[in-house]
């Protein structure tokens, strides 16, 4: 049942988004066509002109991917959808399970269009090199690997990306067992979550910093040392996980106690 309800729940949400999947890397297709041949006024004007819309594109579809996830969550879970929804013969867990499943899914696949889309429009002979450079760079200067650099901080956007679609998830939860003003509250309560949150991330680098110099040292830039800041890009990557779990499990427990169906 699990599976039925993911794939429901993954159709919903993809609907507008792959529409601007596939605008996304048709605009990117053309930016290379363009830029393939001697650039004129017209053509820089062009040219131009269509890496605006693919920026539009990408923002849109980050934007889209928030939206229709919490969209989704609010209709099938207590609006009119609602009411079929929890007369399926399958637990709440099962139900809040999915949410959280087609929020991860849609939001690695919304960054893999987004990075293919840079891929093709933006990466020339050029802007490689100077990428590949710039990557090696840092590579050297932390020592470690330029797969290491690159998995890192996609890891850490995604990470966080996911933190703000659980926090407003969680919002949702809390915002819906009002009676009155549920939507305000949701937003209220999501943005709350996040800021706590957030909040409790510079409480922790505090206190590293004053255990380990080293940490500290990252944020002074007369003195930083290397380990420093490889500590706070881990600890940024392990609080992620923990902030995402303990959200999806505090989302659970309130979620299976009860929901009030408009």
């Amino acid at each position: 049942m699990l599976g039925k309800l993911l794939k429901y729940d993954l159709k919903w949400v993809f609907k507008p988004l792959v529409i601007f999947y596939i605008l996304a890397i048709f605009v990117a297709i053309l930016i290379r066509i363009v830029e393939s041949f001697e650039q004129t006024l017209i053509l820089l004007i062009i040219d131009k002109i269509f890496c605006g819309i693919a920026i539009s594109m990408m923002i849109n579809i980050i934007i889209n991917c928030f939206l229709r996830n919490w969209a989704r969550f609010i209709r099938n879970t207590y609006k009119d959808e609602s009411y079929l929804t929890h007369t399926l013969p399958v637990g709440k867990d099962k139900i809040y399970l999915s949410k959280a499943l087609t929020a991860v899914i849609t939001l690695a696949t919304s960054f893999v269009v987004i990075i293919v889309t840079l891929t093709i429009g933006a990466l020339n002979e050029s802007t490689w090199e100077s990428l590949k450079t710039y990557l090696e760079e840092t590579a050297n200067f932390f020592d470690v690997s330029v797969f290491s650099v690159v998995f890192i901080m996609v890891i850490s956007f995604f990470l966080e990306m996911l933190f703000m679609i659980m926090s407003g998830i969680l919002g949702i939860i809390i915002g819906h067992k009002s009676n009155n003003l549920k939507v305000i509250k949701s937003i209220i309560f999501g943005f709350i979550t996040y800021m706590a949150l957030s909040g409790v991330s510079l409480l922790v680098l505090y206190i590293a910093g004053f255990l380990n110099p080293d940490v500290m040292s990252a944020f002074n830039t007369m003195e930083i040392r290397i380990s420093g800041v490889k500590s706070i890009m881990m600890i940024g990557v392990v609080l992620y996980i923990i902030y995402n779990l303990l959200i999806y499990f505090t989302g659970y427990k309130l979620f299976k106690k009860g929901v009030n169906v408009d």
